[in-house]
């Protein structure tokens, strides 16, 4: 008899439709959310005038790694509405309410018009942002891990990363046809304002979507005297393990994310020379590769377990950074997207596990606060200031390679996350009970919870 578990032949219509309208969902939120990085040249000339052209760049990629300092509060909101309301309802108030801010940031007038005013609403709607992404990860990932079978988990999860992917593909395509259509100048002035205003009619069809979901089943199944009146307490006072483990896991994949793909178009040219043009085409590659990549890297995931994957991917990002950033280095196109996906290869085997890694870490009752909470501290510490630190530390050291380093350092962290993460391949979501399989045969219980050890 095989170790293996099978995944069932066809997939239940209700898991397809969860899957789909989270997704979608999920789409739209990251679109949102990514436009601010693509567009970030624009920005600073709009809203942050300064003599120094760096200096506005800087600036203004502080105010996007200010938009994360607040997603652990988005994090504690909607992973406590999470576990006491359902997923549901707090998945339909993040999609609007980002929508929302984005469209409200393509209206605001620019610094010659309203002064200091300006640059002061463009970070308050930007914390908005980050209020709403920081509750929509963790909603969406375990809505849809709850919905999946045991051996489809992090297939069902993969959808969520394939679908942040591709909204922060879209983006990254809407600054190239905003900039074609428009040409540069006028995208820089007004253009760069359309792709925001077409967030909120997206944010229609995600709500549409999303409030005719039903609730997860896994969350049906709480029984009413193991709910937790507080689960945020209850995930920071027993969960304490696990919520540091995400902090570490989220480290080198978060910072591939916004190092190479979000700041590294603005690194590319500003920094290396590289035509503007062919930079955002080249992040563009990078996040269709990610897209394409992480569903039959999930596929595998379920076959052969969650650690196999994060370990290899921190060994294969440490070892490819500065050879990453070497090929950047060339200016040439297609050597600058080899870059790209060399290290990105690392960057898919660890998020291929994650969804369902971290929803298997906690019990139901408590699962999207404590998701919430080591997802976000992982992303604010590494991903929402990883542009900003590459940009200063490329500024202090003068060095271009300094971002390459970064990425080692993020590395060597996740990986000594990933070995110290316990194999949640055969869990049941509800206890954390592992099934074995194999010698002492399929089903059997094994002697204890992981839920349990991350308590001890």
């Amino acid at each position: 008899m095989s170790g293996h578990p099978q995944p069932p032949e066809a997939a239940p219509r209700p898991f397809r439709k969860a899957v789909a309208a989270a997704s979608i969902g999920n789409f739209i939120e990251w679109y949102d959310f990514a436009l601010y990085g693509f567009f970030a040249k624009a920005i600073a000339d709009t809203f942050f005038p300064s003599g120094d052209a760096r200096a506005s760049l800087l600036l203004t990629f502080a105010v996007f790694g200010m938009s994360f300092v607040v997603r652990p509060l988005g994090g504690l909101i909607f992973g406590h509405m999470g576990d006491r309301i359902g997923r549901r309802a707090s998945m339909s108030l993040i999609v609007i309410l980002i929508s929302v801010a984005s469209a409200a940031m393509a209206l605001v007038p620019g610094y010659d018009t309203i002064g200091i005013a300006a640059p002061i609403l463009i970070f308050v709607l930007r914390c908005v942002q980050g209020i709403s992404a920081g509750g929509e990860w963790a909603s969406s990932a375990s809505y849809v891990v709850e919905h999946a079978p045991p051996g489809r988990r992090a297939f069902a999860g993969s959808w969520q990363t394939s679908t942040i992917a591709l909204g922060m593909l879209t983006a990254a395509l809407s600054a190239v046809v905003v900039s074609l259509s428009t040409g540069a100048e006028a995208a820089a002035s007004w253009g760069w304002r359309i792709p925001f205003l077409v967030s909120l009619p997206l944010g229609l069809v995600g709500l549409y979507l999303r409030l005719r979901l039903g609730e997860s089943p896994e969350f049906e199944k709480v029984d009413p005297g193991e709910a937790e009146r507080r689960p945020l307490r209850a995930a920071l006072r027993r969960d304490w393990r696990s919520i540091l483990l995400i902090a570490g896991l989220t480290a080198a994949p978060t910072m591939c994310t916004y190092v190479l793909l979000v700041y590294g178009p603005t690194f590319l040219s500003t920094d290396l020379g590289m035509d503007p043009q062919q930079a955002r085409l080249a992040g563009v590659a990078g996040f269709a590769f990610m897209a394409v990549a992480v569903v039959p890297a999930s596929m595998l995931s379920d076959r052969f377990g969650r650690r196999p994957f994060l370990i290899a991917g921190a060994i294969w990002v440490a070892v490819s950074s500065l050879l990453t950033l070497s090929l950047m280095h060339t200016g040439r196109w297609y050597l600058v997207v080899a870059g790209l996906i060399l290290t990105l290869v690392g960057d898919v085997m660890m998020l291929a596990p994650q969804p369902a890694l971290f929803c298997e870490l906690f019990p139901t009752s408590r699962r999207a606060s404590g998701v919430s909470v080591g997802y976000n501290l992982g992303v604010i510490l590494f991903g929402g200031a990883g542009p900003y630190i590459s940009g200063t530390l490329v500024e202090v050291t003068a060095s271009t390679y300094a971002p390459g380093w970064y990425l080692m350092g993020g590395a060597t962290l996740s990986l000594i996350a990933a070995t110290m993460t316990p194999e949640t391949l055969r869990t049941s979501l509800r206890d954390g009970v592992t099934r074995l399989t194999g010698r002492r045969g399929r089903g059997e219980r094994g002697p204890a919870s992981i839920h349990e050890i991350a308590e001890a």
